[in-house]
């Protein structure tokens, strides 16, 4: 089993398979001799689509919320139990239908867990009929878009209720949204699980302990980097805002040249919050930064001249 734990987000709205899907995906994770956790995320008060996952996988459940908003803590410590408890080589989080994936990967990434797990990629899964007919608010359209603009992969399922001469018009319409991701059809979420699995890769920079984690189809990325030496909040806040490409969030375990001790900071929409960490266990110096077209040699190399 490989150091870290490798994440992988389910998403796609209600309906679409997600569920089908992930049972197929454990099946064939388990013939793989890989131990296999879940978590689902439901916004209701009971979990229906847990009893489609085997009984002998670890499984914890997120009930009458969202892991995207009012629950994102509650994944973060859902995600400490599985790993403290069980020896995983994977965890596989089913999102509920109603998630942002930006919030989702956001809640996946907290400090603390950064040195235990390695995000794997995004699975989409779109509805061909409810895609193709596009008879949903303004607001769904877009939640749905989202899903698939930022997916590794995107599973067209349930191609059967839809009209044959009207298929390759679906899958080109659903290309426009992700021009790289890999698109797969299907019928009843059948698909093979190795084409997934065949999309995404890491790749790790030696220098100074730098982890570079980049899919081969994915703009939405996430890197982690340790930080070595105490910095300056002000440089730390300009460095953040003057990054290319477009930054969603950052946060991390951090040092600050005005005073000893662990600081905790979260960076969001052009601002930053730095705050003393009460629990000062000997944690790991580190940064998480999530975005889109970033540049990690550029961010390598600068974060290193702000710790100079």
């Amino acid at each position: 089993m490989s150091s870290k734990v490798d994440i992988f987000i389910l998403s796609g709205f209600l309906g679409s398979g997600k569920s089908t899907l992930l049972a197929k995906l454990i099946e064939f994770e388990q013939k793989q001799g890989r131990n296999i956790g879940v978590i689902m995320n439901e916004m209701g008060e009971i979990s229906i689509d847990s009893q489609l996952i085997p009984k002998d996988t670890p499984i914890k459940e997120l009930l009458n919320g969202c892991i995207c908003c009012n629950l994102q803590g509650e994944l973060s410590l859902r995600l400490e139990e599985l790993l403290s408890t069980y020896e995983l080589d994977a965890i596989y989080i089913e999102s509920s239908g109603a998630a942002h994936l930006i919030e989702t990967v956001d809640a996946c990434t907290h400090p603390v867990l950064a040195n235990k797990i390695e995000m794997k990629g995004i699975i989409t899964v779109v509805n061909a009929k409810q895609w193709l007919m596009g008879q949903m608010s303004i607001k769904l359209k877009k939640l749905i878009r989202e899903h698939i603009k930022y997916a590794d992969v995107i599973v067209v399922n349930k191609l059967d209720t839809v009209q044959e001469d009207m298929i390759d018009s679906l899958i080109a319409s659903v290309k426009r949204e992700n021009r790289d991701g890999t698109i797969i059809p299907a019928v009843h979420a059948d698909i093979n699980p190795k084409i997934i699995f065949s999309t995404n890769h890491t790749l790790k920079s030696p220098s100074y302990a730098s982890h570079k984690e980049e899919h081969a189809h994915f703009n939405l990325r996430t890197f982690t980097f340790r930080i070595e030496h105490p910095v300056n909040r002000i440089r730390l806040e300009k460095w953040l805002n003057k990054l290319p490409g477009q930054l969603y969030r950052a946060k991390g375990f951090v040092k600050l040249d005005e005073s000893p001790g662990i600081y905790l900071f979260n960076y969001s929409y052009g601002g930053i919050m730095i705050e003393r960490y009460r629990n000062q266990n000997d944690y790991s110096t580190l940064m998480v930064v999530i975005g889109e077209n970033l540049d990690f040699e550029h961010m390598n190399a600068t974060l290193i001249e702000l710790q100079a």
